[in-house]
């Protein structure tokens, strides 16, 4: 029997992505995926709407989060995976609500910066509110993007991100790691390092020092703190050939391997078609389901 095809971190328009939950469950669908979770950053708004239209569409869908968190002196992508909505217990839930409060307020600061280096006759123009009016869930850098595409001063949202959004970023202050892994092994998730050898959001970053040679540590030292997954198959570690040197590592360290597209949409130049083609087997749900199932605090220390 084939391996289903899944897609395991996504985005919907409840964070930085192009499509709505039930938009991407039915490209999900037309594109043969059998088993596909939505992982927005930083909020579990889009979940219900994802869920619903899961039901009767023959696709296996779970819960997902893309949370950012710091590690160390530098930030991190954790995915965590839960069985439903209701699994997810209510201090992680309350404590992703607030982190909402910091993204807007990163918002404001870097609407701030962004009316500052734009074209003196557009300074001023980019509002909060205006922003906001564009999201559906928490505000992203792609939202202000479109803005800035609205009013004329970059024609494209590409061209937003080239000019000004990547070299005037300001990042939040985020979540700890160690909160975010105990809150989330609490609620029987599954925790998954995002694109460990990605360029930014990673362990591996040698402009910023982070060496390849350094990353077992970090991983053994994650392990420690409760982390059990990496994402080892991911668009970069194709392009750097690094797919089997993370791969062997999860094995190394006895984790749980993932892999994914990362779909956004166009916000990352990726169409309808690219979702679900990351080539990997579904060995991964199984091991999910045994956390998921575990009945005691003991079970999932032995993980």
């Amino acid at each position: 029997m084939s391996p289903r095809r899944s897609e395991i971190h996504m985005h919907s328009v409840f964070s930085d992505g192009e499509f709505a939950p039930a938009e991407l469950i039915d490209i999900g669908r037309k594109n043969g995926v059998e088993i596909m979770a939505l992982t927005d950053h930083d909020t579990f708004s889009g979940l219900p709407d994802f869920m619903e239209a899961a039901k009767d569409s023959g696709v296996f869908a779970f819960c997902g989060i893309e949370i950012t968190v710091q590690y160390r002196d530098f930030n991190l992508h954790l995915l965590a995976y839960f069985k439903s909505i209701e699994s997810i217990l209510p201090d992680l839930w309350d404590r992703v609500e607030k982190m909402k409060e910091a993204r807007e307020n990163r918002m404001r600061q870097l609407i701030g910066k962004i009316n500052e280096v734009i074209p003196n006759r557009f300074s001023g123009m980019v509002t909060f509110d205006n922003v906001k009016k564009g999201s559906e869930g928490v505000l992203a850098r792609p939202h202000l993007a479109r803005e800035l595409v609205r009013l004329g001063v970059v024609k494209t949202t590409n061209e937003a991100f080239d000019k000004y959004l990547v070299k005037y970023n300001i990042e939040k202050e985020n979540l700890q790691i160690e909160e975010a892994l105990s809150m989330v092994r609490a609620s029987k998730g599954v925790p998954v390092l995002a694109h460990p050898g990605e360029r930014t959001y990673s362990l591996c970053n040698p402009d910023k020092g982070r060496k390849l040679e350094a990353v077992p540590e970090m991983v053994e030292d994650l392990k420690a703190k409760g982390l059990l997954g990496l994402e080892c198959i991911y668009p970069h570690h194709e392009k750097t050939g690094k797919v089997q040197y993370f791969l062997d590592l999860a094995k190394e360290y006895d984790m749980i391997s993932t892999g994914s597209r990362d779909f956004h949409g166009f916000t990352t130049y990726q169409t309808p078609d690219m979702l679900g083609t990351t080539e990997m087997d579904d060995s991964f749900l199984p091991r999910f389901q045994e956390i998921w199932n575990s009945s005691a605090e003991g079970e999932l220390a032995d993980r």
